[in-house]
């Protein structure tokens, strides 16, 4: 490989890093996916491969196409902030039935807490809607029949299968179908105007800069990037599913991930 050659891949490689790299719907989806370990494969295989398509249909000259049709990208804006509108409620959504889950399990540990200082003095109202899986009433006649000591152990015990199985409550909840899936990743991905017009407009334009002798070096270095990229932070992501067994952990990402996707939605749509 020559060092003109080279250098051009190097461009196309850094340029595609500009535009990939910054924060969006479709990179926080990944990420989503990644912490829960949701069909990630699949998912930047759909990833990379919109990419390599895109970018080797810019440096074939299609983006002046897109550049002739304004009011099709217009319509294709406000596909995609409906879209971003629709997955920033649903996050939203997520947030409102955690809070949901975890004031259910604060009034059963606090009657649990009180069973344990007062003998059998459980306020049955506290553990009203619990996600226990247990009849609230069969839990409250167990801790007045018990003794205090045995009482003390089960309820122990109880509260550490509770913590235990929190955690994969909330990993298996954060998964969805891999349609859904599937689904929603073309969605961030075919319906994001941007798409088209970092792909085909400015990177189909930078590659054609170079000739039709070395613009394709140019998309190779493009393309590489996305491979590198996606699979970087699809493998990050997963590796960060550790930290987020904890319901809390879901509740702030789903927040963050609210607020952005309305945000871009926002964007889109008033620009």
């Amino acid at each position: 490989m020559s060092s003109l050659v080279l250098s051009i891949l190097i461009a196309g490689f850094t340029s595609q890093a500009g535009i990939i790299v910054a924060v969006g719907a479709q990179n926080a989806f990944i990420i989503r996916q990644g912490i829960a370990r949701a069909y990630v494969p699949q998912i930047l295989t759909i990833c990379i491969g919109a990419d390599i398509v895109l970018i080797s249909l810019g440096t074939a000259g299609m983006g002046s196409m897109v550049s002739a049709h304004p009011e099709v990208m217009k319509a294709l804006t406000l596909v995609g902030a409906f879209v971003l509108l629709i997955y920033g409620f649903s996050a939203f959504k997520r947030v409102f039935e955690t809070c949901v889950r975890l004031e259910s399990r604060f009034k059963l540990r606090k009657a649990r807490a009180l069973a344990l200082a007062g003998g059998a003095s459980v306020d049955e109202h506290d553990l009203n809607d619990s996600h226990s899986g247990v009849d609230d009433g069969d839990v409250v006649d167990s801790m007045a029949t018990q003794p205090a000591s045995s009482l003390r152990g089960s309820a122990s015990a109880s509260i550490a299968g509770e913590v235990e199985s929190s955690a994969n409550e909330f990993q298996k909840g954060a998964q969805t179908t891999l349609k859904k899936s599937l689904v929603a990743c073309l969605g961030f991905t075919f319906l994001n105007p941007g798409v088209y017009l970092d792909s085909l407009v400015l990177l189909g334009g930078i590659a054609a800069s170079y000739g039709a002798g070395l613009k394709w070096s140019f998309a190779a270095g493009a393309m590489l990037c996305s491979m590198v990229w996606f699979i970087s932070l699809g493998f990050l992501s997963s590796k960060m599913s550790k930290l987020f067994k904890n319901e809390y952990a879901w509740l702030v990402l789903d927040i963050i991930i609210g607020i952005m996707m309305i945000f871009i939605a926002a964007h889109l749509a008033l620009r």
